[in-house]
């Protein structure tokens, strides 16, 4: 094994740590009901789009089967969580929204004490933007590998243009705002993501592994 499969390894080992602990605590009685890990990623997707999600959609994105999130959906809809509307432009389909109890229930979810971002409370900027560089890095190879499908991320965006910004605190620019950011201001979940096309994706892939315009 060589040096560099050792850190790999300790990362890996570190990285699914965090996602034990994460899970233990999501189960833990404080207020928000125990929820499944597709139930939270439904509603938190949910709450980042206006218009609602058609359920295709809704099961592509977060990588699940159509019977399983089905299971899923009429859990939450029970509950009073989410509706689901006919959708006028093809009446065999749904829109997916958010009840008024939904989006309350989001705000507690993603309240700053509550999982992975109670663990972040300490980090500062330098730090939040390393990690989502790596996020973006892990999303995009799950991507290649076919475990993933669908995440609105900064580098599988088309309007994403890694490292062509002459300031070196805001490397790269996003064409939907017109604007440059730095690695702090990464999302790993965008409303407003559009996929880009194999050929951009992958050039976009390799000029943000450098770390600088090639």
């Amino acid at each position: 094994m060589t040096k560099q499969d050792r850190q790999r390894e300790q990362a890996a080992a570190g990285l699914e740590q965090l996602a034990s602990l994460v899970r233990a605590q999501a189960w833990r009685s404080d207020g928000v009901p125990a929820l499944p890990p597709t139930q939270a990623s439904v509603l938190r997707m949910l709450a980042g789009t206006k218009e609602g999600l058609r359920a295709r959609e809704i099961a592509q994105r977060i990588g699940v089967s159509p019977a399983s999130l089905s299971d899923s959906l009429k859990a939450m809809e029970a509950k009073e969580w989410i509706r689901r509307d006919v959708d006028e432009i093809d009446r065999r389909a749904s829109i997916v929204q958010l009840t008024r109890q939904g989006r309350a229930l989001v705000t507690r979810l993603n309240h700053p004490n509550r999982g992975m971002a109670a663990l972040m409370q300490d980090l500062d900027a330098d730090d939040v933007g390393a990690l989502l560089r790596v996020t973006q890095l892990l999303v995009g190879q799950a991507q290649q590998q076919g475990l993933a499908t669908g995440l609105r991320t900064c580098l599988g965006c088309r309007f994403f243009q890694p490292y062509t910004s002459a300031d070196a605190d805001r490397p790269h620019f996003c064409a939907f705002v017109n604007a440059p950011f730095g690695d702090a201001e990464l999302r790993a979940d965008c409303a407003e993501q559009l996929p880009a096309d194999d050929e951009l994706m992958a050039a976009n892939r390799e000029r943000f592994r450098l770390r600088s315009p090639p």
